[in-house]
């Protein structure tokens, strides 16, 4: 009986851990992926370049890890479309709050530098088509045939 209860107490205690902070760790950990492929999906951006930008920003005042953190959850809000199938962990990843908390003039930097990154390919939000075909009351075939053409300029 004593095994019991002992048995039962560890096992709430570690359900409880696991709930707590091991969920936590394990949608940081898989989401976190999911996001570099999607954020830094080209060879141009650069991890340390971002790191370096945010600690000029925070003027050294962040660890590489809550600057990562708070990129990655920023930035995957406003590049994902939550309305979107994504998974499990990368949703509790970002609307789990960031590990830390900028100042005023620290987030208006923040998002004056990266306002227009990155530019992805993937599930993000769909852009306004502001062509000059956009423009015209060109049936649709033959828009597709115009795009066709400069397509085959350009890879010519």
């Amino acid at each position: 009986m004593v095994y019991t209860l002992t048995g039962l107490l560890v096992l709430a205690v570690f359900l409880f851990w696991f709930n707590k902070y091991g969920l936590k760790i394990m949608a940081e950990k898989k989401a976190t992926e999911e996001l570099d492929k999607i954020l830094f999906c080209s060879e141009k951006t650069d991890k340390t370049l971002i790191l370096k930008t945010i600690h000029e920003i925070t003027k050294n005042r962040l660890t590489d890890d809550e600057a990562m953190d708070y990129f990655l959850k920023i930035k995957g809000l406003q590049v994902i479309n939550l309305s979107d199938p994504i998974s499990y962990w990368t949703r509790k990843f970002l609307m789990s709050p960031t590990k830390i908390r900028l100042n005023y003039f620290e987030q208006v930097k923040f998002y004056e530098t990266f306002l227009n990154f990155p530019e992805v390919n993937g599930r993000v939000f769909k852009k306004v088509d502001n062509s000059p075909l956009s423009r015209f009351p060109l049936t649709e075939a033959a828009q597709e045939l115009i795009k066709r053409a400069t397509l085959l300029k350009r890879l010519a």
